[in-house]
């Protein structure tokens, strides 16, 4: 049978009301875990205190030269995803530095995202990966 695959965060009140639990494809399920990978920083999670990103690293440090930057984050991401991603192989990562400009009321703002996309294969089924993730920097958020 099947491993099921559940969406995060975990719906703990369904899970003790015996409700039925919202579940993932393998592929959804692959895409889920990069993503807390990304947003995740090192030392956050007690069990593997190597786990996480080296974004959250260097979130402030936007004075760096904007390739060197990227070719960090890239290093890292790549290292982590391999890493801990066991369900993937054929790992190729990119990273852009784009920005974007944000209206709140009577402002407007330039704000720096990361453009973050990881390919692969998908061990169990040979089949292409694609992920895509808009990452805003400073602070680190969802696009």
């Amino acid at each position: 049978m099947a491993k099921p695959y559940y969406e995060a965060p975990f719906n703990f009140k369904r899970f003790f009301e015996k409700k039925e639990l919202k579940r993932l494809s393998l592929r959804d399920s692959i895409s889920q875990f990069i993503s807390i990978i990304i947003t995740t920083y090192f030392e956050e999670y007690t069990f593997d205190e190597e786990f996480g990103s080296e974004i959250w690293e260097t979130d402030f440090d936007l004075l760096v030269n904007a390739n060197v930057l990227k070719e960090q984050i890239k290093y890292s991401l790549t290292d982590q995803i391999e890493r801990y991603e066991k369900r993937l192989t054929n790992i190729d990562l990119s990273v852009e530095l784009k920005e974007s400009l944000t209206e709140n009321a009577n402002t407007v703002r330039l704000k720096k995202y990361l453009l973050i996309i990881v390919t692969g294969t998908i061990i169990k089924t040979d089949e292409h990966f694609r992920f895509t993730g808009d990452y805003y920097l400073t602070p680190l958020s969802y696009k």
